[in-house]
């Protein structure tokens, strides 16, 4: 029999770290329902995977061990946002824009929404900076109603965002408050 050899960018020593730390923060967040996680971490210099967690435990049958969540699709919230307000300083806005954090009903004779921030409230204008680190669903609906989802989507699988297989259309302004599903890998 000859030997297999397997070359990997994985870090030994971070992945047994990474692995340990999973395991502290789900005993932790147990109290809370959190069951389950998954870790990435790349080095975005060189472009490689150093360490990858799927699952608490892979041979746990009970809570889907097998299943990798690193690579399940996942709506992913509010992490797209960032590449919204990305689009925006591309075309010559600043951080330092104002942004209109009012209410603004958005859709078209198949649909209507009205999109709410997290926390409820309006805050009037706000800027751009403010309203990504604040996480604002309303001025990032405004923004991307600007470019348009097209752009967006572009934007996004230019980024390397694969899962994202729909028309834009599909997902429309929603796209940038995470209505699509991606992977935590991506």
């Amino acid at each position: 029999l000859g030997y297999l050899e397997i070359h990997t960018t994985l870090d030994y020593n971070i992945q047994k770290t990474v692995e340990l730390l999973s395991q502290s923060h789900l005993a932790r967040l147990k109290r809370h329902n959190v069951g389950d996680g998954a870790v990435v971490v790349i080095d975005n210099r060189a472009h490689e995977l150093v360490a990858l967690v799927g699952s608490k435990d892979f041979f746990d049958s009970t809570s889907d061990g097998q299943v990798n969540g690193a690579l399940a699709l996942r709506q992913p919230g509010s992490t797209l946002k960032p590449f919204t307000y990305g689009l925006a300083l591309e075309n010559g806005a600043t951080a330092a824009d104002l942004l209109a954090d009012i209410p603004r009903e958005v859709g078209d004779e198949s649909i209507d929404f009205l999109p709410e921030n997290y926390d409820k409230k309006y805050h009037g204008p706000v800027r751009m900076r403010a309203a990504l680190a604040c996480s604002y669903n309303v001025p990032a609906v405004r923004t991307v109603e600007q470019f348009g989802e097209e752009v967006l989507l572009q934007k996004l699988h230019a980024a390397g965002f694969e899962s994202l297989k729909e028309q834009s259309s599909f997902y429309g302004v929603g796209l940038t408050l995470g209505n699509g599903e991606v992977t935590l890998f991506e």
